[in-house]
């Protein structure tokens, strides 16, 4: 059965079978919630948070308990997720003969990449669980759980996962060795008699530091935010978002977030437990389609409203909410939107940017690749289509997002006019219009 395309996100070839066809309706076509309930969730807010943050918190503690598990016993992580969910002896010796089999086949390097790419279990239990809030409580009822924004970011997840592990392993190994011999001053010799908790919190507070002023970096330099911009290019927030984001966007995005791990000597199990199993967590939590504040609890930690506003296309909502897991720096230096109940639309507004709703479903790998060198097709036409003298051009490229972004940062009038400043006419069409006005063509 050939699948196309003939809206942004409704799928057009439909299954023959009723018990297939509700199933096509839940997952590929917007959802149809009766009204009683719309109006008990949004008279009891509190509902699903409470919902959300009792199974987020059960299936984090489930995992810590089957990577533990799986240390201890040596019994893989797969065996002790089915000891965990199901107590049938015969499906874990099957499973156990399965796994020796597996482990005489192949050698331990092709075993290791494998558990990398695809044995990350917090993706097996919560993506189900999200797209399950996503049904239940979402911010954008008219958005299916699988649309063409769900597949373009399921295969970002599907690329970057072994650029991850080709790229990023190797510069936090290079990393750990420079600040061990360069910059060992820096390691808390006091910090490895506090107790495990006290560690675990000074470094997520001191991570958490380093990530929001890295974030904020990545938006005000514009260079760092052609390639951050791919993230932000998403129109349709899903569980699959956060995987949306350019390899040399997760190379400055990681550079420093695990060193204060080091500084307070946490050791390797809980910084696993914590940037190996709570990261993927909570990223994909805020990034997905449900409309959720967490109450009292969003003045500490980030949630998908206070994340969709930082994702937000509106002007008011520029460089707002930076925090990835928590808020309060964002609180503390001024960079919070002041409400908690909005929940505006998402995307960048250049419309040289290939968004996936402007392609049909096959297209998708090919509409990747054009994602992929979009930051370097631009910063080149950058170069290209400057007439200032190379310092200038680099000027021009490093400081300031230079109104790329919704043209929100317009050229006064003296400098449009400018003779050593003309702009090819595509420039003057993408920057130039206020793109406030929804009738003007490039906004998006």
């Amino acid at each position: 059965m050939t699948l196309y395309v003939d809206c942004p996100t409704r799928f057009s070839a439909k299954p023959k079978h009723k018990s297939s066809l509700i199933i096509y309706d839940i997952l590929f076509k917007p959802r149809r919630l009766p009204r009683r309930w719309l109006q008990f969730t949004e008279a009891n807010p509190v509902f699903p948070v409470i919902i959300s943050v009792a199974g987020l918190l059960w299936i984090w503690f489930s995992i810590a308990h089957i990577v533990n598990a799986s240390a201890q016993h040596g019994s893989g992580h797969m065996i002790e997720t089915i000891k965990v969910f199901s107590g049938s002896k015969p499906l874990i010796d099957w499973v156990a003969n399965l796994r020796t089999a597996y482990h005489n086949l192949f050698p331990a390097e092709i075993r290791d990449l494998v558990a990398n790419l695809y044995g990350n279990i917090a993706m097996y239990l919560v993506v189900p669980f999200l797209l399950f809030l996503e049904f239940l409580f979402p911010c954008n009822p008219s958005q299916p759980l699988i649309g063409k924004g769900f597949l373009q970011d399921a295969l970002w997840y599907i690329i970057d996962t072994p650029l991850s592990l080709l790229i990023l392993f190797p510069v936090a190994g290079v990393l750990r060795g420079l600040f061990d011999h360069y910059l060992g001053f820096l390691s808390l010799s006091p910090a490895t008699v506090w107790p495990v908790y006290l560690q675990i919190i000074a470094a997520l507070l001191l991570a958490e530091f380093f990530i929001w002023f890295n974030h904020f970096a990545r938006h005000k330099i514009h260079t760092l935010w052609l390639f951050h911009a791919v993230h932000h290019s998403q129109k349709e927030m899903n569980v699959f978002t956060d995987d949306r984001a350019h390899i040399i966007d997760l190379l400055i995005a990681s550079l420093l977030s695990l060193i204060p791990f080091f500084i307070f000597h946490v050791s390797t199990y809980y910084a696993v437990v914590l940037v190996g199993i709570y990261k993927p967590i909570h990223n994909r939590f805020i990034h997905a389609n449900i409309k959720i504040n967490l109450g009292w609890l969003g003045w500490l930690f980030t949630s998908p409203q206070f994340h969709r506003v930082h994702h937000s296309r509106e002007p008011e909502h520029l460089d707002k909410n930076f925090g990835v897991y928590f808020s309060i720096y964002d609180h503390l230096f001024g960079t919070a939107w002041r409400s908690r109940d909005v929940y505006p639309q998402t995307g960048i507004a250049d419309s040289r940017f290939p968004t996936e709703d402007r392609v049909r479903v096959s297209a998708l790998p090919k509409n990747l690749l054009r994602q992929m060198i979009y930051p370097f097709i631009q910063i080149f036409e950058d170069i290209r289509n400057s007439r200032l003298n190379i310092f200038r051009a680099r000027k021009n490229l490093f400081v300031g997002r230079y109104a790329w972004r919704v043209g929100k940062i317009k050229l006064s009038k003296e400098r449009q006019d400018s003779e050593d400043f003309k702009e090819p006419v595509e420039y003057q069409t993408a920057y130039r219009k206020d793109p406030i006005d929804k009738k003007d063509p490039t906004y998006m």
